[in-house]
C-alpha cells in the first residue's frame, strides 16, 4: 500500500512539471507572436481615423527600411486630405508595416507596405499589400499611386456602413 501511496505521488508530481513547460512554451510563442505586432506609433488622422505603425518585419535591411520611411509621410499625407472627420460610428483603423517582397526571377527585393484595416464593430477585415516601387516612373511610389492603392483596396471596400 505504501509503495503503491509513492508510485502515485511520482506521477502527480511529474505532472506539473509537464505542465509548467507547455505552459512555459506558450509563453515563449505567444511573446514572440507580441514582439512581432508590436506598435511603434499611433496617429490619429481625423477623430475616426486611426493609423497604427508596426514595427518592422526582421527580414526588411537598412537599405529597404529607408524607402519605408521615407514613403510613410506621404501615406499620412494622402489619407488626411482623402478622408474626412465622421461620427465615432464609424471608426476606421489602419495597422501599416513594412515588409520585403521578392519580385521576378532575378529575385529583386522591393519593400513593401502591409496595410490591414477594420471598422470598430465589425467582423471584416481588409488587408492589401503595396510595392514602394513604381515600375513606371523607376522610383518610389507616388501620392497618385498610392491614393489609387487606397481607394481600391481600402476606404471603398472598407466605408461606413452608413454612407453606402
Amino acid at each position: 500500500m505504501v509503495l503503491r501511496h509513492q508510485i502515485l505521488e511520482g506521477k502527480a508530481m511529474q505532472i506539473p512539471s509537464v505542465r509548467a513547460l507547455m505552459a512555459f512554451a506558450i509563453l515563449l510563442y505567444s511573446g514572440n507572436a507580441w514582439a512581432q505586432g508590436k506598435v511603434e506609433r499611433e496617429i490619429e488622422i481625423h477623430k475616426n481615423i486611426k493609423l497604427i505603425e508596426l514595427a518592422p518585419a526582421p527580414e526588411v535591411s537598412e537599405d529597404l527600411m529607408k524607402l519605408y520611411q521615407e514613403f510613410l509621410p506621404r501615406f499620412e499625407e494622402v489619407l488626411k486630405k482623402n478622408t474626412a472627420d465622421q461620427s465615432e460610428e464609424c471608426l476606421l483603423t489602419l495597422r501599416i508595416s513594412a515588409g520585403v517582397r521578392t519580385i521576378g526571377a532575378a529575385k529583386t527585393k522591393r519593400p513593401t507596405a502591409q496595410v490591414t484595416a477594420f471598422r470598430k464593430n465589425s467582423k471584416e477585415e481588409y488587408v492589401a499589400v503595396l510595392i514602394l516601387y513604381s515600375y513606371a516612373s523607376s522610383g518610389p511610389v507616388d501620392e497618385n499611386d498610392i491614393l489609387q492603392f487606397l481607394q481600391k483596396q481600402i476606404l471603398d471596400p472598407a466605408q461606413c456602413p452608413r454612407e453606402k
